[in-house]
C-alpha cells in the first residue's frame, strides 16, 4: 500500500470542503498529483480535467435545488479520488516504465541479432548528426525483410 500517495489524495477531498472553494486551482492541484501518481496521461488525469459546471438551461431547470452545480462538481472530484485511493490501496502504485529501455530497440529485438541491438543502441546514444544517425540505423537494419520490418513497426506502435 502507498501510504504517502493516499494521504495526499485524502487531503485532496479534504480541500473540496474549504471555503472559499476554487474549482480550477483545485482541478490544477489534483491532476499534478495524481500525473504524479499514475502518469500524466492517465484516464484518471483527464476525468478531473472534464470535471465542469453545466450551467445550461436543461441542467437549471431540472435541478432539484438540493445540490448545486458547484457541488455536484465537488462530488465527481471526491469520487474519482476516492476510487483512486481504493485502487492504490488494492493494487499499490502502477509501475513506472524504465526510462532506460528504448521501446522501439525493445520491439525489434526478437528481429535482430544481439549485435544490431548493441551497435543501434550505441548510436541512437551517440551525439552524431540526425542524418549520420539515420545512414548508420538503415546500415544495420537493411538486411530485414519486410515481414519483419513490419512486424517490428507494428509492435511499436501497439505500445
Amino acid at each position: 500500500m502507498s501510504l504517502k500517495e493516499t494521504d495526499v489524495l485524502r487531503e485532496l477531498i479534504g480541500r473540496l470542503d474549504h471555503k472559499p472553494f476554487d474549482l480550477q486551482s483545485w482541478k490544477a492541484n489534483a491532476s499534478v498529483v495524481l500525473g504524479r501518481i499514475f502518469g500524466e496521461n492517465s484516464r484518471k488525469v483527464e476525468m478531473i480535467a472534464q470535471i465542469q459546471p453545466d450551467f445550461s438551461s436543461w441542467s437549471l431547470r431540472d435541478a432539484t435545488g438540493r445540490m448545486t452545480q458547484m457541488d455536484i462538481c465537488r462530488k465527481m472530484g471526491k469520487e474519482i479520488l476516492e476510487a483512486c485511493i481504493s485502487e492504490l490501496e488494492m493494487f499499490g502504485l502502477p509501475e513506472k516504465p524504465d526510462p532506460s529501455v528504448n521501446p522501439a530497440l525493445e520491439a525489434l529485438a526478437e528481429f535482430i541479432t544481439v549485435k544490431q541491438s548493441r551497435d543501434l543502441a550505441q548510436l541512437i546514444a551517440s551525439d552524431k548528426k540526425p542524418e549520420e544517425k539515420s545512414a548508420g540505423m538503415t546500415e544495420i537494419l537493411k538486411n530485414l525483410e519486410q515481414p519483419e520490418l513490419l512486424a517490428s513497426i507494428v509492435k511499436i506502435l501497439n505500445r
